[in-house]
Formats: C-alpha cells, sequence, structure tokens
C-alpha cells in the first residue's frame, strides 16, 4: 500500500538518460578573479563598483567553476556477493569517482554539491514498502578519499579491476594499499545520498542537492541524506567516490547511471 505523505516525494519511473543539471561555460578560478577585478574598476575616480556589488553580480550570474563526473555504464550489484549465515547479505560497489579542484582552500572553497542516480532494485519485496521508501535496502552513499602518497590514482578507483566489498568500511585497507585515506566525519566514513524505492523494477531518476552552509531539507530520511558536514571536509585533491549499496538478502541495486557536479566559490 502506497504511503500517501511520500507520493509526492516519490520520482515516477523515468528511461530518459541522465543530464548534467549545470551546464555553459565553465570559468576557471583566474576567470572568476580577472571579471571580479573588472567589475571592481567600473566607475569613475574614487566612486568604483564595490566588492560586494561584484560579488552579488558573478553570484546571480551563476559565474562559479565547477567540477563534473559522470558514469552511464550499466550495472547489478546482488547483496548475496557477501552471503553469510544469518542469514546476512550486503555489497558496495564504487560506481563514480569525482576530482576536486586542485586549489587551495583558501582560494577556493566547494559550495555545493549535486547527485543524480539511475537506479531500481529487484522489483519484490517479502516485508511490504511497495512504491514507498519504507523496507528499502538498495541505496547510495559517498565518501570523500585524501590522497596519502603519489601512489593515489584516480583512474584505478572506477577501472575494470575494481573489486566489489561488503561495506566501505571494509574497504578501507585496499584503498590505504592503492594510496587512499577515507574522511572521517565522527567515525562515519559514509554519507546516505538517497535509497531506491522499494519493489520497484522500473528505473527512477534522483536528485540530491547538498549547499554549504545551508542545511538540507529531509522529507523523508528513510530516502535520503542532508550531507551535513560533507562539503566543509572537501580539500584540494580530495576525491568524491558514489558507493551503489545493497543489503539483505536477494536484494539487488540496478544501477543505469548517476553523475556528480561540484560548483566552487573563489573566495
Amino acid at each position: 500500500m502506497a504511503d500517501p505523505l511520500l507520493a509526492a516525494a516519490i520520482p515516477p519511473p523515468n528511461d530518459e538518460p541522465l543530464l548534467f543539471t549545470k551546464t555553459g561555460f565553465n570559468p576557471t578560478v583566474d576567470d572568476v578573479i580577472e571579471v571580479r577585478r573588472v567589475l571592481t574598476g567600473l566607475g569613475v575616480g574614487n566612486h568604483t563598483l564595490p566588492m560586494e556589488i561584484a560579488l552579488m553580480i558573478i553570484s546571480l550570474a551563476s559565474y562559479h567553476p565547477r567540477i563534473s563526473s559522470a558514469n552511464m555504464s550499466e550495472a547489478i550489484y546482488r547483496a548475496d556477493q557477501f552471503w553469510r549465515p544469518g542469514p546476512d547479505a550486503s555489497v558496495a560497489e564504487l560506481y563514480l569517482a569525482a576530482t576536486t579542484l586542485p586549489v587551495s582552500h583558501s582560494i577556493a572553497r566547494a559550495m555545493s554539491i549535486t547527485f543524480q542516480m539511475k537506479g531500481a532494485d529487484q522489483g519484490w519485496a517479502d516485508n511490504g514498502g511497495e512504491g514507498t521508501y519504507f523496507n528499502s535496502h538498495t541505496w547510495y552513499e559517498a565518501s570523500i578519499l585524501r590522497p596519502r602518497s603519489q601512489a593515489a590514482s584516480v583512474a584505478a578507483l572506477t577501472g575494470p579491476d575494481v573489486r566489489n566489498f561488503r561495506t566501505p568500511p571494509e574497504a578501507r585497507d585496499h584503498l590505504e594499499g592503492q594510496g587512499w585515506d577515507m574522511v572521517e566525519d565522527n567515525g562515519a566514513v559514509v554519507w546516505r545520498v538517497h535509497n531506491n524505492v522499494t519493489a520497484s523494477h522500473e528505473y527512477r531518476h534522483y536528485k540530491v542537492d547538498w549547499v554549504a552552509g545551508v542545511p538540507t531539507e529531509v522529507g523523508d530520511p528513510r530516502a535520503m541524506g542532508d550531507g551535513e558536514g560533507f562539503l566543509e571536509l572537501l580539500r584540494p585533491n580530495d576525491v568524491i567516490v558514489l558507493w551503489a549499496r545493497a543489503e539483505e538478502q536477494a536484494w539487488v541495486n540496478k544501477t543505469r547511471g548517476a553523475t556528480i557536479e561540484i560548483e566552487y566559490e573563489v573566495l
């Protein structure tokens, strides 16, 4: 039985390919600094455009550097890959990685991040929740990886030889061996992004926006996470990774695409 309180929040089935939400010219940090210099030079004598107004113009024009990454490959992740008596089953696959701007945190900082996922589960459930987020055991979550050595390679993170893991924390030793540290927040190394609708074989398009300094409105915590503290922890050369997850016996996460877009404020 559908949950009437959540019906409006559940996206309809969608077979259209994912597109980046931000398009058009993508300025560099130097571009923004130059435009800011030109704007603050407008005027006559001492009567020039104040920096505050220049920053407002840049913000209204959305003239911000951004990093975008996408994976449109189709994949199926089965929790039973790591089944053990109980029964207990879980799987985590690093589906997408996005680099960050390699500039000092004092020059530019991440102001927002947008995740998009197209996913579905196995299409049935024994314990209800069909068409809602109740009893959902397939989802997506994000981690921040920080290079700890020159051996760290972004390409190796999502290459054809990447292993699946039972959970992201259990990937930690493997990632450290590749030159990466998993950034912690109060002992956790993942942030929940969004769940799939329960017991629906139809693919749906999920979109999540986190904005630095602005609390995320979460209508249903079973559906998505608030990203608290995520953007504030980002540093130059960090890599953001998106995990595709499934847990409980017979649950399957079917993924048909994902994007990550990070927008920066030049300070």
